[in-house]
């Protein structure tokens, strides 16, 4: 066996980033005044890493793009068979059902951006029911990949949460060997820049930090009615 990078150190930090960000979201989904705030922000927030990681599934590592773990459906069904027959096929980077799952994820996750932002900057509460919907649709997502993450480690024995903290994974020697190197830092520099140069002019266009404020001003004001 050999240690070999997998991740790379852009793909890590979205991950882990993605993580506080919809906890942050789902801790404050329901509460009011600066709590609102809180979540109003950590949203924006989810919203620019979803921008780095659809850069980052064209632009980055091997593993890290979309052509690595999107799947056909046949492909998704044999994994999902393998599984159940507590025999999963190994998979150096996202397997079929984990693939499916961070696409279904990541649709989800932009749903929930876009409804929130339109429904703070352009004031339209309607869109409040649809939040809550896909916020909690996220609930269950998260719950199924928490659990499908602890049965693929405990049948493959592969150490997947190590691995997405320190990127590397231990591998058969002759398949290290077909392992390309990671991309560059620098690659990621670049798209992160580009991601905060639009995340500011975002921001400033859409006058969003007085837009929540008006918006829990009024929330506040309607549960007060």
């Amino acid at each position: 066996m050999k240690q070999v990078k997998v991740w790379d150190l852009a793909t890590r930090a979205f991950h882990w980033l993605l993580v506080v960000a919809v906890f942050i979201c789902f801790v404050t989904g329901e509460e009011e005044g600066l709590a609102f705030i809180v979540h109003a922000y950590a949203g924006f927030m989810v919203s620019m890493l979803l921008v780095f990681r659809i850069g980052w599934g064209v632009a980055g590592s091997r593993h890290s793009r979309f052509t690595d773990f999107v799947y056909p459906w046949a492909e998704i069904k044999n994994h999902i068979l393998s599984v159940l027959r507590f025999k999963p096929i190994h998979y150096t980077g996202h397997n079929p059902t984990g693939g499916l799952m961070i696409l279904v994820m990541l649709a989800v996750l932009v749903g929930s951006a876009a409804t929130g932002t339109f429904m703070v900057v352009a004031n339209l509460a309607w869109l409040e029911d649809v939040h809550e919907v896909l916020g909690s649709t996220m609930q269950v997502l998260v719950a199924l990949h928490i659990g499908g993450v602890i049965v693929e480690q405990l049948l493959t024995r592969q150490k997947l949460v190590q691995a997405m903290v320190n990127g590397s994974k231990e591998l058969p020697a002759d398949q290290a060997r077909h392992e390309t190197s990671l991309v560059p830092v620098w690659r990621s520099l670049v798209l992160v820049v580009l991601v905060i140069l639009m995340g500011v002019s975002v921001y400033d266009q859409t006058n969003y930090g007085t837009a929540v404020s008006n918006f829990s001003e009024n929330e506040h004001s309607r549960d007060r009615d």
